[in-house]
């Protein structure tokens, strides 16, 4: 495939083609909606959405249920309760996916523009929403992993085509959904760095911050935006146990029951178990990120324009998120969602189907383990089993590693001077 160049323009007409066959899919698809969701999550969505609807936005972190999620999703929660009664909302709760499948289509879309052939654009398109591993958590599961992975697909997509601002307000927008897209920032500033001068960094604080006190000023006004920086703050050992269901490092190191396991007692030389975690999760950071940063220095101190391979970021974007979920503890299974739709870049551009395939099977797999929504008459399969899982998502970082490595030296940074 030819390569996809920095110019600052993003290819985005290259998806005016598919704009009605993608609404047609996704009409047809609301149709085919399960009513079956994770019977804990939706609980918990209803009884927000019923929460804001009886006692008002502000509400949100004031008593009642324990509301943790930041203050986007709640927007739609409150959204979504103005089409129902209160007795209607756990009836109907199920019908959240839409909006979820509605930002996981947009974000197929916006990878199939990096597609060359506009013939094959369709059948990339059809395949991308069609992968099990991509949509169970939105269709089946209900949960909301996908909204979060088209802020930091997005964020990444306009970066890397240096639309520096365009790039900062969805990756704001991605923090105010959940902190977990905290992950991805050491990876983006090899993007965002080149394309801010002091100047600019001046003007995008300030755009930023007005932006930001838009999304909380019904806490700033109510005089309780204090409670948001709890909630924030809270998600960090808010189960603070080895795994919630991730099949990860954990399941491969030690046995027993990992969510009832604390993370935060001594276990080797007065270390943790979540201490040894980010130790390994910042060690593979540094690795990925420390070459790009200092071919982005190299630039600057000779003042030459960076490009950057697209398919060296795609993998690291990829990788920082993956080794976030396998190394860490108090992860769940789902947060090495946005993993896939980097995967599913690298399938669609570079034909790395092998990897995509391993990781996307392997997650849907841990998520049925959990929902059990085939009702498959033997969970007993191999492929259900934990540490099976965690071996297959080994097999898959190593791969990733491995192709990141051999392709880091091979003109994946090219130097152009400054006229």
């Amino acid at each position: 495939m030819e390569k996809l160049k920095q110019t600052g323009q993003p290819p985005l007409s290259k998806i005016k083609q598919l704009l009605m066959p993608a609404m047609l899919i996704y009409m047809m698809s609301l149709f085919l909606l399960p009513q079956y969701s994770h019977g804990w999550d939706s609980y918990c969505w209803s009884s927000w959405t019923i929460q804001l609807k009886e006692k008002g936005f502000v509400s949100a972190y004031e008593g009642g249920s324990p509301i943790n999620y930041l203050p986007l999703y709640l927007y739609v929660l409150k959204g979504f309760s103005y089409f129902f009664s209160v007795e209607q909302i756990p009836e109907h709760i199920y019908k959240l996916k839409a909006i979820t499948w509605l930002f996981d289509v947009a974000s197929i879309l916006l990878l199939c523009s990096l597609i060359k052939s506009e013939s094959s654009r369709l059948s990339y398109f059809i395949f991308g929403v069609l992968n099990i591993g991509f949509f169970y958590n939105t269709i089946i599961w209900n949960q909301v992993d996908g909204i979060l992975t088209f802020f930091i697909f997005s964020t990444f997509y306009f970066a890397y085509f240096r639309k520096t601002f365009l790039s900062l307000i969805l990756f704001l927008l991605g923090l105010n959904f959940k902190l977990q897209a905290i992950v991805f920032a050491p990876v983006l500033l090899v993007l965002w760095l080149p394309g801010i001068s002091l100047k600019k960094l001046t003007v995008y604080v300030l755009a930023l911050v007005f932006l930001q006190c838009l999304i909380i000023l019904p806490f700033l006004i109510n005089g309780n935006a204090k409670n948001i920086i709890n909630v924030a703050f809270g998600s960090v050992d808010y189960f603070s146990v080895v795994s919630m269901n991730a099949y990860n490092l954990w399941h491969l190191m030690l046995k027993g029951n990992f969510m009832e396991m604390p993370d935060n007692l001594p276990v080797f030389f007065g270390y943790t178990y979540k201490s040894i975690g980010l130790a390994l999760f910042f060690i593979f950071s540094l690795a990925i990120c420390l070459p790009l940063y200092l071919k982005v220095y190299k630039a600057k101190i000779m003042k030459h324009v960076l490009n950057i391979d697209l398919k060296l970021m795609l993998m690291s974007m990829a990788l920082i998120c993956y080794t976030f979920f396998f190394f860490n503890t108090q992860m769940h299974e789902r947060y090495i969602h946005p993993v896939i739709i980097f995967l599913t870049a690298l399938a669609f551009l570079y034909n790395q189907w092998g990897i995509w395939l391993i990781v996307s099977l392997n997650y849907a797999f841990s998520l049925e383990a959990i929902c059990n929504f085939f009702k498959i008459e033997q969970y007993r399969l191999l492929v259900f089993y934990p540490v099976f899982m965690a071996w297959i998502y080994a097999l898959g970082l190593t791969l990733l590693f491995y192709e990141w490595y051999l392709l880091l030296p091979k003109n994946a940074f090219q130097f152009k001077r400054v006229k």
